[in-house]
């Protein structure tokens, strides 16, 4: 039995902005991710940690940076951990979208598979993030037996391993919340991943951020 552990960036620029920079726009942690990233780098520190992933986007390296400092152990990066592709979207703000466009990212995950591409705006499709999702687990799964792994990502991509563990359609995980820094834990079990943990985060957080 092990676990794959996924935490999401600490707070940045672009979250406090409201601006959707996906995976080319460089954008770093406020002060305030760092010391989320702190606080649930610490809650890992109860149990071992072996190996740590990263996407290779600027705020989930400072996450890894930080992380791995807490750890003890050194990161390795791994595009499958990539934020979405955003296309045209990059550079624009997330309510100036809503306004011009209405919701987009209902139409992302959308359980259809011929909708939830936006290919008008070179988005990368929900079906292409759970694919590259599910092969990096595979591997991990094949690679890292009896060890607990961690994996720094984004929102979509965690949202992406929360519908494969938990075998759920696309729309199911759209109203989700992974917030900044949050943990969510995958069992592995005789090679059968289960969702057991859902935005693990230091308690004084929930009274604030919900």
């Amino acid at each position: 039995m092990s676990l794959i552990i996924f935490m999401r960036h600490g707070q940045a620029y672009n979250n406090v902005k409201r601006l959707l920079v996906g995976r080319n726009l460089e954008s770093h942690l406020t002060e305030l991710g760092r010391e989320q990233v702190k606080q649930s780098s610490e809650l890992l520190k109860t149990i071992p940690i072996h190996k740590i992933y990263s996407s290779p986007v600027i705020r989930t390296v400072e996450t890894a940076e930080i992380a791995s400092a807490t750890l003890g152990l050194d990161y390795e990066l791994d595009e499958r951990l990539f934020e979405i592709e955003l296309g045209k979207l990059v550079g624009l703000y997330y309510d100036d979208v809503l306004s011009a466009h209405g919701d987009l990212f209902a139409k992302f995950y959308s359980d259809n598979d011929d909708e939830n591409s936006l290919l008008e705006f070179e988005v990368e499709s929900f079906g292409s993030v759970r694919e590259r999702i599910r092969n990096l687990l595979q591997e991990i799964v094949g690679k890292h037996v009896d060890e607990n792994i961690l994996l720094i990502s984004h929102l979509d991509p965690i949202k992406a391993a929360i519908s494969l563990a938990m075998n759920i359609k696309p729309s199911s995980v759209y109203s989700v919340q992974v917030p900044n820094a949050s943990i969510n834990v995958l069992k592995n079990y005789q090679d059968n991943l289960t969702l057991c943990g859902l935005n693990i985060l230091n308690m004084g957080r929930f009274l604030t951020e919900f």
